[in-house]
């Protein structure tokens, strides 16, 4: 039995679409209660102390930094045990960067 490519234009069409479809809705709060953030940060009325507290974190940190920490955590502070969360897809990255940052008094 002979196995016949796909052609190019076909590949090309399908990676587009899949390209162009919609993210999925990621909720910012939920996604950092399923990534256990809450282990080890705090917020008013939740969480633990061993890590820093995420009180006003918005306010002190620009969504670059937040990004760069959630994906490279020790790059900032080498003693940090907190895990890189590098693996997640991009529209998870940006809703809890984006629940982080709105993280203000």
């Amino acid at each position: 039995m002979k196995r016949t490519a796909w052609p190019a234009s076909l590949a090309l069409t399908l990676l587009a679409t899949l390209a162009a479809a919609p993210a999925p809705e990621v909720s910012g709060p939920e996604l950092a209660r399923r990534l256990g953030c809450w282990a080890c940060h705090s917020l008013p009325g939740q969480g633990e102390q061993k890590g820093s507290s995420l009180d006003n974190i918005g306010a002190r940190l620009s969504p670059e930094d937040l990004q760069a920490i959630l994906t490279h955590p020790r790059s900032r502070l080498p003693q940090a045990k907190m895990p890189s969360y590098a693996h997640l897809r991009p529209w998870e990255m940006r809703a809890l960067v984006d629940y982080l940052l709105g993280l203000k008094r």
